[in-house]
């Protein structure tokens, strides 16, 4: 498939891995620690609706333990969302999950948009 959305030039110079330091920074002034387990919700926008329902089935297959995977409008584009099985909040952990998340999202034309974690 040819990227249209999230395309190679993107997928190489934007997923700006140093952002996630600072967020879990403040994660952290929440007396979160690195070692703590936490569900992470995560947000993936692109244009298609076929897009979306073809990376949502994904997640759901490759990730059966990824909850309240949905779709939504957003802004004319589409947003795939969810919540991960918990995860280390450690930079090391976060990054490795963030870069396997963008690299699954390209394959499917949908570009990681951010994360969360309740804390």
């Amino acid at each position: 498939m040819q990227n249209t959305f999230f395309d190679q030039k993107s997928y190489e110079k934007d997923i700006d891995l140093g952002t996630n330091e600072d967020v879990l920074k403040r994660i952290y002034k929440d007396n979160v620690k690195p070692t703590d387990m936490l569900p992470v919700e995560f947000f993936f926008v692109t244009d298609k609706k076929a897009k979306a329902t073809a990376f949502k089935k994904q997640l759901k297959e490759q990730f059966p333990v990824y909850d309240s995977l949905e779709i939504s409008d957003y802004d004319g584009n589409f947003e795939i969302s969810g919540i991960t099985d918990p995860i280390e909040m450690s930079l090391i952990a976060i990054n490795a999950w963030n870069q396997a998340m963008w690299d699954l999202g390209y394959q499917f034309d949908c570009k990681l948009d951010g994360w969360q974690v309740e804390s």
